[in-house]
């Protein structure tokens, strides 16, 4: 009657779950009333869609998130037989998303939006909308005029890793031990960036504060997407090194009194280095571990893997082991090789920068959140081989970070010379 015109149906797969088949008993809860009047609804669709004419102009769409619990019949070709997949938004989306959200509410000027929608991956609008509106509350509890930077990173805080956990403080030894695998992370990549050009993320800022479940936070700056499609050996071997920074750090600060603060850092560096080595075979010389088709397991659970035992073959879904049986100790064996080098390479990458590692974390425990701005500034003001006496020097820990200060602030070390002063 009202064409043209489009007959939308949503969260179609309430409507057209896949079909039972056969009507059981009543005492059955898994085939009850409601199934039956349901699968006759879905009947009676398909039969309306079968005589459908596609000139009449009128054009039927629907959505779903499910689209594996949708009946076969419904997607058959003269029915729902276009299918367009919604992908979360780009960094361009989610930068043009964020500012339709923030032209609301009075944001700051020097807020950049950019950097969160380059830092937020995967994010959907209606993320990014209650971004704004957390950091508007936050802003409003710290009776700010407008909407600061500092507000925007508690936000992202908040909505990510939790908000900020009452009832447990930790003591002094322990923000230690945080704060120095923290550090150790972050001033790792800033080195590998400065000396040796590596194309890894760096640390956009620290916190020690305990927030959700974790008891600090390390932020990096996220790179552009292709440098994840298309990753190097070179760029894996120094993501590597990052990891292996928290108990580089530890060990140049505590010797051999470690602890298991860094140990999320090391499943993480023990997965990637697995991975270098078998999956993306970027061994050299190459050594070839196994094709995964046509020998494919059948699947039995969708969805990430929660742990990291489990041989090789299931890695890579065989139906029967290859002939190598060794192949399990081979990669141990070489992915230890390749965590200890890259481990030897990163100890003595921050021990030639003990001075500014110590720097760096004296000032984080101080204020308990430290900006990638101010580790760049510490490492510059500390250089390679800096003796360790300068830092017992009477200012050391009040080295003010304004970016007014920076550029005409003197070396506040207490030197025995001009000659020292840098």
């Amino acid at each position: 009657v009202n064409k043209p015109s489009v007959v939308f149906i949503d969260e179609i797969d309430a409507l057209a779950t896949k079909r039972q088949g056969i009507f059981k008993e009543s005492t059955d809860h898994l085939y009850n009333a409601a199934t039956q009047e349901r699968e006759t609804t879905l009947n009676q669709l398909l039969i309306e869609l079968d005589g459908f004419d596609t000139g009449k102009g009128v054009i039927f769409l629907a959505a779903t998130n499910r689209k594996d619990l949708l009946d076969p019949a419904l997607l058959r070709p003269g029915r729902f037989d276009r299918k367009i997949r919604i992908r979360p938004p780009s960094a361009k989306g989610r930068h043009d998303i964020l500012k339709i959200h923030a032209s609301k509410v009075k944001m700051s000027e020097s807020v950049d939006l950019s950097s969160y929608a380059q830092n937020l991956p995967g994010w959907s609008g209606a993320r990014l909308a209650q971004l704004v509106q957390e950091a508007a509350l936050v802003a409003v509890r710290k009776q700010h005029n407008s909407i600061l930077q500092s507000d925007m990173d508690d936000a992202v805080d908040r909505l990510t890793v939790g908000p900020k956990r009452v009832g447990i403080e930790l003591g002094y030894q322990g923000q230690c031990r945080r704060a120095t695998t923290e550090v150790g992370v972050a001033l790792t990549s800033h080195l590998l960036r400065r000396y040796e050009h590596a194309i890894v993320e760096c640390c956009d800022r620290i916190s020690i504060v305990p927030r959700g479940q974790t008891l600090s936070q390390l932020v990096f700056h996220r790179l552009d997407d292709e440098s994840y499609m298309f990753e190097r050996r070179p760029q894996l071997l120094h993501r590597l090194q990052v990891l292996l920074g928290g108990r580089a750090a530890e060990e140049i600060i505590y010797g051999r009194d470690t602890s298991k603060a860094s140990v999320d850092y090391l499943a993480d560096a023990s997965w990637l280095a697995r991975k270098i080595l078998t999956i993306w075979n970027l061994e050299n010389p190459m050594v070839i571990h196994g094709e995964p088709p046509p020998w494919r397991k059948s699947v039995k659970f969708v969805g990430p893997r929660l742990d990291f035992e489990g041989s090789l073959y299931d890695d890579y879904n065989l139906i029967e082991p290859p002939l190598n049986f060794k192949m399990d100790d081979q990669v141990a064996q070489r992915t230890e090789e390749l965590i200890r080098d890259m481990y030897r390479k990163t100890l003595s990458l921050l021990r030639r920068h003990h001075a500014a590692l110590l720097k760096t974390i004296k000032v984080l425990l101080d204020h308990e959140e430290i900006s990638g701005e101010e580790i760049e500034f510490i490492l510059n003001k500390y250089p390679p081989q800096t003796p360790l006496y300068l830092l017992e020097e009477e200012y050391a820990v009040d080295l003010p970070f304004t970016k007014e200060q920076v550029h005409d602030l003197e070396y506040a070390l207490k030197t025995q010379s001009n000659e020292e002063i840098v």
